[in-house]
């Protein structure tokens, strides 16, 4: 390996944590807003997916152990995917 080979590795850790907080915090942005402008979330996120209406599938959003356990398991399926994408980038390059 040379020594510019090194230069472009990624830190499997460091990869991970960014990836675990950036979904958890885009986990915890969407909660809120679902929380505070529900008719707005339910239209932006139907245009995402083309033009679904989701108020016919919508639930009342409610606190619950679910909701804490949901951004739980973001962080730590963020950092398992993080590690994964930086040990194969580190691999291939």
């Amino acid at each position: 390996m040379n020594s510019s080979s090194n230069l472009l590795k990624r830190n499997v850790n460091a990869m991970g944590l960014a990836l675990a907080v950036t979904l958890t915090l885009l986990n915890v942005f969407c909660l809120l807003l679902l929380l505070i402008a529900p008719n707005f979330f339910l239209g932006l996120f139907g245009s995402f997916m083309h033009g679904l209406d989701l108020s016919k599938i919508a639930v009342i959003p409610v606190l619950s152990i679910n909701t804490f356990l949901g951004i739980i398991v973001t962080f730590i399926g963020g950092y398992i995917l993080g590690v994964v994408f930086a040990t194969l980038y580190n691999r291939i390059i």
